[in-house]
């Protein structure tokens, strides 16, 4: 199918992180030919119903809310595109109902990112990197007995069984390790040799838990208190997935109560982590501000990407990063006749 030049495309919500983006995502679907306005949250785009009607395609950045709503009120509406992974902003459920796709920034430059970036703090905990810092930064005696630990024999355990796991996995293949995974399916063509496992179970067997699931309604304080107190002895636990999948409450007290344990988390449940967060005060955690697996080439990905997802969208293609395969039928069906509509 030929793309419409000359569609409503919306800009909502406010990114976080390197400025800029969203401008260069609006200038470039401008030079296509569309028209591109932008809302700053969710009530300025429902306060302009007009506008909702009139819209053919919406670009939410990470803060907006797309809720049913929203869309049930825009019937042009083609698709919604996330410049970014995460699509948790957007009911995708709703969307597969309304026949809307959703598409997200999933590239290779992000997935590969934040499996260096989850690696290299499962190193940074184990080799206890801030511990060597301490000992020159204040001149402290060497310890008595060192306090880092090899990866290799150890087995990691992955929640969650995405690109960054598979990334990862491929990564982790020369290293002596075992990897075991829990996912909502088995993955027979994962790279390597993974173990599927039930949660509990690889909490209770890993040496290194990484937490690398979607936040949904399924996945949210999953890792509750109950759950926590599974980790093995010297367990290192890795969170560069969403800090929601987490209680962070009943992380704090874990890990008050077993020193023994090391944390190294980039996300949390409210960012920027509010400074008065009782994780900033456990000596046996490393905390980034959700930037660790930022590189200049993921960053660089964003706009090229979203503007894709988005030319293929209005062209009536499938966008390179399906976030609802199960919507395919109903919205092709839904472009032929919105297509003809506008002829």
């Amino acid at each position: 199918m030929s793309g419409d030049v000359g569609l409503q495309i919306a800009i909502a919500g406010r990114m976080g992180g390197p400025s800029g983006l969203l401008d260069e995502i609006a200038h470039a679907l401008g030079a296509l030919g569309h028209q591109v306005l932008s809302y700053p949250d969710a009530d300025a785009l429902h306060h302009s119903p007009a506008s909702l009607r009139a819209i053919d395609a919406l670009v939410a950045a990470p803060r907006f809310r797309c809720s049913r709503e929203i869309m049930a009120s825009a019937p042009r509406l083609r698709g919604v595109v996330s410049p970014v992974t995460g699509v948790e902003g957007i009911d995708v459920s709703a969307a597969t109902d309304l026949g809307v796709i959703v598409a997200n920034g999933q590239t290779p430059e992000n997935s590969e990112s934040l499996a260096e970036a989850t690696i290299l703090l499962i190193l940074a905990a184990l080799y206890d990197l801030h511990g060597s810092e301490t000992v020159l930064r204040r001149n402290l005696p060497r310890p008595a007995q060192p306090t880092a630990r090899m990866l290799r024999g150890k087995t990691i355990g992955m929640i969650g069984f995405g690109q960054i796991a598979r990334a990862m996995t491929l990564r982790l293949s020369n290293w002596g390790v075992r990897i075991v995974a829990s996912s909502r399916r088995v993955h027979a063509d994962a790279p390597g040799d993974v173990t599927w496992l039930g949660i509990d179970e690889l909490l209770r067997t890993s040496d290194v838990v990484c937490v690398l699931a979607s936040l949904n309604a399924e996945t949210r304080g999953m890792l509750d208190a109950a759950r926590l107190r599974l980790l093995k002895p010297g367990a290192v636990l890795v969170n560069t997935a969403r800090g929601a999948i987490i209680d962070e409450a009943a992380l704090y007290e874990v890990a008050a109560e077993r020193p023994d344990l090391r944390l190294a988390l980039d996300t949390f449940t409210v960012e920027p982590l509010p400074p008065d967060s009782p994780l900033r005060s456990l000596p046996n955690a490393i905390l980034t501000p959700h930037m660790v697996g930022h590189t200049q080439e993921s960053i660089a990905a964003v706009p090229v990407t979203a503007v894709e997802n988005m030319r293929r969208i209005l062209a009536g293609d499938l966008p390179l990063h399906i976030c609802n395969p199960d919507v395919i039928a109903l919205w092709r069906s839904r472009f032929i006749a919105t297509a003809t509509r506008t002829e």
